[in-house]
């Protein structure tokens, strides 16, 4: 059995299913795989473009269609939604399933919701929520045995049944697709902000020598993507080397930079020409004498500069901006200088807080709202790419704004500490919660390249992952957007910024 997308390849088929499931009256219960009335290729389309967000209403979601295939015949199709809006969470869940009514109880619902557990782990969630209702025994025995967990019982408001809610866990279920290396924490800029300015650790450079071991293990644990930070990376003596050896071995290279040393095109063209895919481009200011007042150097044209170098080169690149108070003036110069300069794709970061730096000038979470809100009236009619990557609390922006960020696909959340989708390694290859707790770190001892999936599986990590857990509230838990937020960035919590209540 498998999961494909819908295809004209199995057209005839299809049709079956849907002549069947009129047959039987329940042709509602397929939902999104069928209209009434609707174009087979017009269908398809649709459902493409549901796929990718687009052309969908506030009250649908993203969502991948399946068509279960058994022995080169359609058996049924299975509904995937990537994310879940307030209806979706109180009612229907991440997956629906129908099955031809002449193949049900043979299994293929059991064998097709295993298969939906193995895509949704490509899925930044730690969670899959299954709904029934709780009279439909074959349903339950279905989510049972992939290890649904029942979690309550709710009514129905529309049919007023009870509607049992069940969660199948599979935030441990592999080791990370993605790592973060602290290449250096030296840097060609002097930021007043830095979280890195009072780093005390021995040692701020990566052992190219032991960078070579642990690249080599990359492969055999399922790391996919490597993101190079510092510090600087740039700077880094042997980025080069470390960026073709990632590339040997077929991971996709990204990389976080202020963009600097891309102004030198050369420079730009050995990193590319090495492996590099991805540069995100932070800038500090939105002028000359900002950045300089910013950073101590002159770097935004250089920065501008090596942006362009790097599209030439046909690498992905995109401007990262920091949001870091409601002043709605520095999003009107920022789209000044993006139109300006053919700044094309731009991602928005919130201020973050450090465990090492002082918060009394740090923005509220209010704050952080008001300018998102005004990003989004501003940049969403301009020829720019844009995204936000959110970390504080998804509850806290108002519902249309939220819907229309997801629906768009203009949002992102960066925090993967709860979840474990992510694992960082500092200068000496010890394993990180996130980039801003510099030297401090999980493991008490050094950790081998041939010991790192036995550790991030290990009672120390685990417990950590399920201690961060429970810092948001229980209304956290509860939250219809909990599988995508798990409550913005976990040092928002060190530093006592609470979800609304």
């Amino acid at each position: 059995m498998r999961l494909v997308n819908p295809t004209i390849k199995y057209k005839k088929s299809y049709l079956k299913l849907v002549k069947a499931a009129k047959e039987n009256g329940d042709i509602s219960e397929m939902g999104n795989a069928y209209r009434e009335g609707e174009n087979f290729d017009v269908m398809i389309k649709r459902l493409n473009n549901r796929a990718k967000g687009k052309n969908i209403s506030n009250l649908d979601v993203p969502s991948s269609m399946k068509w279960i295939i058994e022995n080169g015949e359609v058996v049924g199709t299975i509904d995937l939604r990537h994310i879940l809006n307030k209806s979706y969470f109180e009612r229907l869940g991440h997956v629906a399933y129908y099955i031809h009514p002449q193949k049900r109880k043979r299994g293929y619902a059991t064998k097709a919701l295993g298969l939906a557990i193995k895509w949704y782990k490509k899925m930044p969630i730690n969670k899959i929520l299954i709904t029934c209702y709780s009279d439909n025994e074959g349903s339950k025995k279905v989510i049972l045995n992939n290890g649904g967990v029942f979690e309550k019982s709710i009514q129905d408001k529309n049919s007023n049944k009870i509607i049992n809610r069940y969660l199948i866990d599979i935030s441990d279920k592999i080791f990370p697709r993605v790592s973060w290396f602290t290449t250096n924490r030296s840097c060609n800029c002097k930021c007043a902000w830095c979280y890195a300015n009072d780093y005390k650790g021995k040692k701020d450079t990566m052992d190219y020598n032991l960078a070579k071991k642990y690249i080599k293990e990359l492969p055999n644990i399922g790391v996919r993507k490597v993101i190079l930070i510092g510090g600087e990376p740039t700077i880094y003596k042997d980025i080069t080397k470390i960026i073709k050896m990632l590339s040997n071995e077929r991971i996709t290279v990204s990389m976080a930079s202020n963009g600097i040393k891309f102004s030198d095109y050369k420079f730009a063209k050995s990193l590319v020409s090495a492996g590099l895919n991805n540069i995100n481009i932070s800038l500090k200011g939105t002028s000359e004498e900002e950045y300089l007042q910013s950073t101590q150097v002159y770097g935004l044209k250089k920065a501008i500069k090596g942006y362009h170098n790097l599209k030439k080169l046909g690498a992905n690149v995109s401007i990262s901006y920091v949001l870091c108070s409601k002043d709605t003036n520095k999003v009107d110069e920022l789209l000044t200088l993006i139109e300006n300069n053919k700044l094309d794709n731009v991602s928005f970061q919130f201020y973050k807080p450090s465990i090492f730096t002082n918060e009394y000038n740090a923005p509220t979470i209010d704050d952080l709202v008001s300018i998102c809100s005004y990003v989004y009236d501003k940049f969403e009619n301009k020829n720019v790419k844009y995204s936000i990557e959110m970390s504080l609390p998804l509850c806290h922006l108002p519902d249309n704004l939220l819907n229309n960020l997801i629906n768009k696909k203009r949002i992102s959340t960066c925090c993967h500490i709860g979840k474990g989708k992510g694992i960082i390694f500092d200068t000496n290859f010890n394993i990180l919660p996130c980039n801003h707790f510099l030297n401090i770190s999980l493991n008490k001892e050094p950790i081998k390249p041939k010991q790192i999936v036995e550790f991030w599986n290990s009672e120390i990590s685990q417990n950590f992952r399920k201690k961060i857990n429970t810092y948001p509230t229980k209304k956290c838990s509860e939250c219809d957007q909990w599988s995508i937020c798990g409550g913005g960035c976990f040092l928002r919590w060190l530093s006592s910024s609470q979800p609304k209540q």
